[in-house]
């Protein structure tokens, strides 16, 4: 009996075991809950704790990085100078060549200058600007049209060719009153005369839905192809836009496929100038009673 006795409280022992360890587990499942919960609750406390720490080592953090922040200025200013370095050397070159050419330019516009006097050419007045800031974008009907802060009050009219500092940017279908639409030559609705200076070829450049502009040639097929670098200027011709106008160059060449790529900035257009040009009036008449009755004479005079 007293071995049966023993044994009944050993396996009691040994059953009582697991449940000591699961009230072990649960009474610290509950303290960490507690704990969270506590932290939840006084989350600000936290938060004034951590900056309070902050303040606290600042001026150590502060004087510890002092060094490396100095190493950081002195790099930066090293490759400032270098970089500065490069832009001058660039900018030295540039102004050489701009320099050379501003003296062709002055050469040439002194021969222009003799060859109107030697020839007595009549040119037509030099056209007249008006400076005018984009105000809004693809207005109207159109997919590639903007908005000017200029209108028929400021001088511009339908129809004058709009530039900014690169070339062609479009041109004016709609002036009102203090603002005006243009029309982009990216437009699929744009047909633009032009010239290309190495072929001194006229063709139209014609705007796509998506993509460069194309050009379409009058002549069912070319001899020589336009090169990509090929530049193009307006022609003047429709008497739409006046000649001479920067527009672009060829892109590529593709299966007869020419794209062009613009000279101007049709993405974000900033500040543009709208071109007003007076074209020459035909001043031509019809035969006039003199010079029908001079006919008249020859044909009685003749045997």
């Amino acid at each position: 009996m007293t071995v049966l006795g023993e044994i009944k409280r050993g396996g009691m022992k040994r059953h009582e075991q697991p449940r000591r360890f699961g009230v072990v587990f649960f009474l610290a499942c509950s303290f960490f809950m507690v704990l969270f919960s506590l932290y939840g609750a006084q989350a600000s406390v936290f938060e004034k704790a951590r900056e309070t720490v902050l303040d606290i080592f600042e001026p150590v953090l502060a004087i510890v990085g002092a060094p490396v922040r100095w190493v950081n200025e002195q790099v930066g200013d090293v490759q400032d100078y270098f970089r500065v370095h490069a832009q001058n050397k660039y900018l030295l070159e540039e102004n050489a060549e701009l320099l050379a050419w501003r003296d062709e330019a002055i050469t040439l516009r002194r021969q222009l200058s003799y060859y109107e006097q030697v020839l007595e050419t009549k040119l037509p007045e030099a056209a007249t600007y008006v400076d005018a800031k984009v105000i809004g974008e693809n207005g109207g009907p159109y997919d590639h049209a903007l908005i000017l802060s200029a209108g028929a009050g400021d001088g511009v009219q339908a129809g004058s060719a709009v530039v900014d500092n690169g070339g062609l940017l479009g041109h004016v279908v709609t002036a009102g009153r203090g603002a005006s639409r243009i029309l982009l030559i990216t437009d699929y609705n744009s047909r633009v005369p032009v010239f290309i200076e190495d072929l001194e070829l006229q063709a139209l450049l014609a705007g796509q839905s998506g993509g460069s502009p194309v050009l379409e040639f009058f002549a069912e097929k070319l001899e020589q192809p336009p090169t990509p670098g090929a530049r193009l200027v307006t022609s003047g011709a429709g008497g739409l836009l006046p000649r001479g106008i920067p527009v672009g160059e060829v892109a590529s060449v593709d299966s007869g496929r020419v794209t062009v790529k613009p000279y101007a900035n049709h993405r974000s257009p900033d500040l543009v100038r709208v071109v007003n040009f007076e074209f020459p009036q035909d001043l031509s008449a019809p035969p006039g009673p003199e010079l029908g009755a001079s006919i008249g004479e020859a044909g009685e005079s003749a045997p």
